[in-house]
């Protein structure tokens, strides 16, 4: 099939929904990406409002398009075309480009598969740091970065909820205008979350007025709180399933965050991406399609793309938004005292067995209860590591590299009922898929829920034919809401499924685990509440990573918009998986080949939620649902 000339045009376009706001500031940035791409839509979106217009806009292929995507492996003259598609500054990898092939190829469909402007699409970057961690420590680095812009902060979260974690972006956005005040110049804040509300009937995109947000559930500051900032909050869903999933944060156009947890208190292991690179104006022509109303006022940085830093991007403790809470480790601990005043460095003689975690002296319990589980014992007794390398280390203060090529891969959301195979069309789950397709010897993936029949089947698929797939999924996560018909079935419905469905030697290329805390002896079940993970990110050949917020359940994979970045460069992956074994305890709990987890005296998990098939799972089903929506259950 190769690379179309639709495709090809698209990606070499000058127009972006940036360009063109910047033009016309004032405008609304979806009605703006109506008229784009006229040359290439098959016909006018509609006329009406916000949901039905953005409905349009992303929701126009037939299920035809679905056989454009590739079936076989593109040929080398596909590759070097598909490498004139983006702004990598450097050649990918060959398998990068297979992937973005058949990224390419839903461009055909739909301008708008993306959810960026096309030229958009493929970039370049690099990952500062990382950290795979509690809410707490990825939200401390959110107060970090906002409270050093200096023109404009853009944050996004699926759900907000008044919390702790919470409490510490109100606080940020309070310093930040104090900070403003003394600057004499104000910032300029979106910020975007879902939280059902029965105006999305009519309107999906409701600007919140400040009534409605220092209310008990979110919490928000009021203006004369933060008077230097001009602040707008949108609250988005697209009726009835088309659920805002994004999570990220662009601070000045220089950096971007995107993570895997909602602004809430959970026990949770997440994930967190700093970027930086021109990956950075990707994010953000996304982010102004999502917002898609008007800004009042706009973003002061609309014509003023990213500017690699003067002297070249900076790492580890060299970075402007890094700070002490990033520091682990007896590295950490040492460069903690270089950076620290000396009146507030720990003294490590009163530390008592402790170790150096984000920038303080504390127990691995300690830090992972930090997390909105201050009762959860330890049931390991703490083993030193052997070597530095292997000590607790959340946060991956990645070696120095050069930009790598990057591909924004997102979602956009879908409100109505079901399941089509055109869901799947898309460049999230194109990336995903072409993952598993073009493999040649290993596939890694932690999420908390793991039902989607795609996914499913491609990692099927991927086993059968000699690929080793090794899946990190929480068992017990969002038990009620999987249980529903239509949904896919539990983790441990579709585990014992899936080994069922492979011959003996097939089922040695799949190494199934249950996420276990790192001072846990055995998983728990997540809906005990007490150490669960919330963690996103795919692995293949462990030199291209696929991380962001999507989930690999029906939910997110048929309704939900969601944000992921690929990423060329083994370096960082091989860093990413690093840090999952130093963080977690979940390598040494893989189920057994009939999709059954034992432990070490044969006898299976036994706090298991109960949640199945038939008429109660359906009850049960619901009942999470509704509190998914709510933001109590797992999402």
């Amino acid at each position: 099939m190769g690379i179309s000339e639709k495709a090809y045009s698209l990606t070499h376009s000058q127009k972006t929904v940036t360009a063109a706001l910047a033009a016309a500031p004032t405008s609304s940035p979806g009605h703006l990406a109506k008229t784009l791409y006229d040359e290439h839509h098959k016909k006018p979106l509609a006329s009406g409002g916000y949901l039905e217009m953005f409905s349009e806009m992303f929701h126009r292929e037939n299920g035809d398009e679905m056989k454009r995507i590739q079936q076989i492996e593109p040929t080398q003259e596909d590759l070097d075309r598909a490498a004139e598609c983006g702004n990598f500054g450097s050649r990918p990898s060959d398998l990068f480009l297979k992937i973005y092939v058949d990224v390419l190829a839903t461009l055909e469909g739909n301008p708008w598969s993306g959810v960026v402007s096309p030229p958009l699409l493929g970039s370049r970057g690099v990952v500062n740091l990382s950290i795979i961690s509690v809410i707490p420590d990825i939200m401390q680095h959110h107060y970090d970065c906002i409270v050093k812009a200096e023109h404009e902060v853009f944050l996004a979260t699926n759900f907000w909820q008044a919390s702790k974690s919470a409490t510490l972006v109100c606080d940020a956005f309070k310093e930040l205008s104090r900070r403003a005040e003394k600057r004499g110049k104000k910032v300029v804040v979106k910020m975007m979350y879902d939280r059902a509300n029965l105006k999305m009937l009519t309107e999906s995109h409701v600007l919140v007025d400040e009534e409605e947000w220092m209310g008990d559930d979110v919490k928000l500051p009021k203006r004369s709180e933060m008077p230097w900032l001009d602040f707008e909050l949108v609250n988005y869903h697209q009726p009835l399933l088309g659920t805002f999933h994004c999570k990220f944060m662009i601070v000045d156009r220089r950096m971007a965050l995107v993570n895997s947890n909602n602004i809430q208190d959970r026990p949770n292991m997440e994930m967190m991406m700093h970027l930086e690179g021109p990956i950075v104006d990707s994010l953000y022509d996304m982010a102004l399609i999502s917002w898609f109303r008007p800004m009042y006022p706009p973003l002061p940085l609309l014509d003023q793309p990213f500017q690699t830093p003067q002297g070249g991007f900076r790492f580890g403790m060299d970075n402007e938004y890094a700070t002490t809470h990033n520091l682990d480790g007896s590295k950490g601990a040492e460069l903690y005292r270089k950076f620290a005043n000396a009146e507030i460095a720990p003294d490590a003689s009163s530390a008592e067995g402790k170790i150096f975690i984000s920038g303080k002296y504390q127990t691995i319990t300690e830090h992972l209860n930090a997390g909105d589980q201050p009762n959860t014992h330890a049931t390991i007794e703490y083993q030193p590591p052997s070597s530095p390398s292997k000590e607790y280390s959340p946060h991956i203060l990645h070696a120095p590299h050069d930009e790598c090529p990057m591909v924004l891969v997102n979602r956009a959301p879908n409100g109505k009922p079901g399941n089509p195979a055109s869901g799947t069309h898309n460049a999230q789950a194109a990336a995903w898929l072409a993952g598993l397709k073009y493999a040649k010897k290993s596939v890694f993936m932690q999420t908390p829920t793991f039902n989607a029949v795609p996914v499913v089947e491609g990692v099927l698929d991927a086993v059968r034919r000699g690929i080793e797939c090794t899946l990190y999924v929480d068992v017990g996560f969002n038990d009620g809401g999987e249980a529903l018909p239509g949904q896919g079935g539990t983790n441990e419905e579709v585990s014992k499924r899936m080994f069922a469905q492979l011959n003996d030697s097939e089922k040695q290329n799949l190494k199934f685990y249950w996420y276990t805390g790192k001072d846990q002896i055995k998983p728990i079940n997540a809906s005990a509440q007490k150490r669960n993970c919330h963690v996103k990110l795919m692995i293949i050949d462990d030199a291209v990573g696929i991380a962001g917020n999507g989930n690999q359940d029906t939910q997110s994979w048929f309704h939900s918009q969601e944000v992921n970045v690929m990423i060329d460069n083994p370096t960082v992956c091989k860093e990413w998986r690093d840090a999952i074994q130093t963080v977690q305890n979940t390598h040494m709990h893989e189920l057994q080949k009939d999709g059954i987890y034992r432990d070490e005296y044969g006898n299976p998990l036994t706090d298991s939620t109960g949640v199945g098939s038939g008429f109660k799972g359906v009850i049960k089903g619901v009942q999470g649902s509704i509190a998914r929506v709510r933001g109590k259950g797992g999402f």
